[in-house]
């Protein structure tokens, strides 16, 4: 299957995933992460080594949404606000590309006239405010097929994902007619150790707004000896501005980041996060692991 949807996270698995075929990824925009689910929103350092894998990503922002009382217009709003920021600002999503919103339930037609349907108009509001009016990503819509025609219809989205369950509103009719840009099938399963979901593009609307972040070529400019490792403490990781706990913390490395380390003693490494040459601090070479090929 070359397209998958999970809520964790896939940077120790993507040659695996790779290997099998995987050429999309769909992760997760939130507010914050759960103990459910501690991994389920997408990092830049994520959203990097996907890229440098040669595989595109899509987004969805999920926060509960799975009933009618998690829709209203100021939540919509507060959605959109938080997903437009955190692709601009955190992620660096190109323009152009979507961002989908998650309708995770079997909305009857006056829910989505009375909740869903505010939501988005929540949305639309902030992608215009945060945009100056001229937002650069497009709205998308997961759920079932009745409710991506109500918000195609007005507007409030161009992008559709159908959800897994042919039972939901709709769905089938829109699989029928060809009225979606991506679909979930079942069943749910494991992918090189990763719960996933797996999703078919629609030939005929094949631009599902999937992207991709440039990535350089690190190797050219590195330090000599130095060497792609990633970050295996749990919590993240203090980068200080010499080799000891003495020194201060001038950054933070998130868990799971991909970074060039060249080792000065026995216990610590220069950093170089942005593989261009420059040492941006130190950091435990116990917590940093070597990538193969690095």
């Amino acid at each position: 299957m070359s397209i998958i949807d999970t809520p964790w996270n896939t940077t120790s698995k993507l040659a695996a995933l790779a290997a099998n075929g995987v050429t999309t990824i769909i992760r997760y925009y939130n507010f914050s992460n759960s103990q459910r689910l501690p991994e389920k929103r997408l990092s830049l350092a994520e959203a990097q080594a996907i890229s440098a894998q040669g595989m595109t990503i899509a987004v969805v922002f999920q926060q509960g949404q799975s009933g009618a009382a998690d829709f209203t217009e100021i939540k919509g709003y507060e959605a959109g606000r938080r997903a437009y920021r955190y692709a601009l600002n955190d992620i660096g999503q190109p323009a152009g590309s979507g961002i989908y919103f998650s309708v995770d339930f079997d909305a009857s037609p006056s829910q989505i006239k009375n909740a869903v349907s505010p939501f988005f108009q929540g949305i639309q509001r902030a992608f215009d405010e945060v945009s100056g009016g001229q937002p650069i990503y497009r709205v998308g819509v997961y759920g079932s097929g009745a409710t991506a025609a109500a918000l195609t219809r007005a507007k409030l989205a161009s992008l559709v994902w159908l959800a897994m369950s042919r039972g939901f509103r709709g769905t089938r009719e829109a699989l029928e007619k060809g009225n979606y840009h991506l679909e979930q099938r079942a069943p749910e399963a494991v992918l090189c150790g990763l719960g996933v979901d797996y999703d078919y593009a629609n030939p005929a609307n094949p631009d599902f707004g999937a992207f991709t972040l440039a990535v350089e070529d690190e190797a050219a400019s590195v330090a000599p000896g130095a060497r792609r490792c990633k970050v295996i403490a749990r919590n993240g990781l203090r980068l200080r501005e010499g080799p000891g706990t003495n020194f201060d913390v001038v950054a933070g490395l998130q868990s799971g980041q991909i970074v060039y380390a060249l080792p000065v003693n026995a216990e610590w490494s220069s950093v170089d996060v942005e593989g261009d040459g420059l040492i941006d601090g130190f950091a435990a070479s116990a917590y940093l692991k070597p990538v193969d090929g690095g």
